[in-house]
């Protein structure tokens, strides 16, 4: 399946006021709960909007995006911001340079509706996970809004679901923080 692929060109646009007050990063981390000793993995972390909140409630991040452009403003965020627990790297749609079971929970946030391989993706995910560690995805609601990609670009829970149980994932929970964003949390089971 070919997907539709954001715009780098248009990455000013990911971290507007306008995002932030319908999908806002502080209240969506409290909402998940983090550990201060964890280590988490911002796949598909575009120019931060979540990598640099987290990296203030985690031990480690690792931020991890197919784009360069995305990455070097986010390094630059992280450098004026005096940020040092984030490593920032490029990597491939469903191939992570990270080793195996390295991560406490996983945060991919408006990205699996652009995913051309979603069941590689979730394997790859589940490989760099601990045992029962968390992936939590954001995804934009299947309803048409105001927003965000065409409806027929976006996926259901139903779908997402299918995915994560396929590649060895249970559902633990789910929120809906706006009518145009969802985020559901699996567990990689033992």
């Amino acid at each position: 399946m070919t997907v539709h692929k954001f715009d780098p060109e248009n990455r000013k646009k990911l971290n507007s006021k306008q995002r932030q007050a319908i999908l806002p990063p502080t209240q969506v981390l409290m909402d998940i709960g983090l550990g201060s000793h964890d280590v988490w993995a911002d796949i598909g972390c575009g120019t931060g909007f979540f990598t640099i909140p987290l990296a203030n409630e985690v031990k480690q991040v690792y931020a991890l995006d197919i784009r360069s452009e995305m990455l070097s403003d986010l390094s630059e965020s992280l450098n004026q911001l005096e940020i040092h627990n984030v490593e920032v790297l490029q990597s491939e749609e469903s191939r992570f340079p990270l080793p195996n079971h390295l991560i406490d929970g996983v945060l991919t946030s408006l990205v699996l509706h652009e995913v051309d391989q979603p069941i590689e993706f979730f394997r790859e995910l589940n490989r760099i996970l601990q045992m029962e560690g968390r992936l939590v995805v954001i995804e934009w609601a299947k309803a048409s809004t105001k927003m965000g990609p065409p409806l027929d670009h976006r996926l259901s829970i139903q779908q997402l679901d299918d995915w994560a149980l396929e590649t060895g994932f249970i559902k633990v929970k789910s929120w809906q923080w706006s009518e145009n964003f969802i985020g559901i949390e699996y567990c990689k089971e033992r």
